[in-house]
């Protein structure tokens, strides 16, 4: 089995056990946990994974940094009251 295999079923395996403990109750908490997950695969998997799967394993964490910042920014505004 290949490196890029193992990583698809790890965080298949990690998804499904943070949608286990939320519980589709908060998904912003989902999302965060998500992109935690995606940040440690990269860091532990990229001496062993190819160029090509490592920057589509980026664009994956970039969209989440994106992600991130927008539900950051809303809570802020909540905070805020403004929102």
């Amino acid at each position: 089995m290949e490196i890029s295999q193992k990583l698809a079923i790890s965080m298949t395996i990690w998804i499904v056990l943070i949608l286990a403990i939320v519980g589709g109750q908060n998904t912003e908490l989902f999302v965060i946990m998500i992109l935690i997950g995606l940040l440690i695969a990269r860091e532990l998997s990229s001496v062993y994974i190819r160029p090509s799967i490592a920057y589509r394993l980026d664009a994956f964490i970039q969209v989440g940094i994106v992600v991130f910042i927008a539900i950051v920014m809303r809570r802020i505004l909540s905070i805020l009251e403004i929102l």
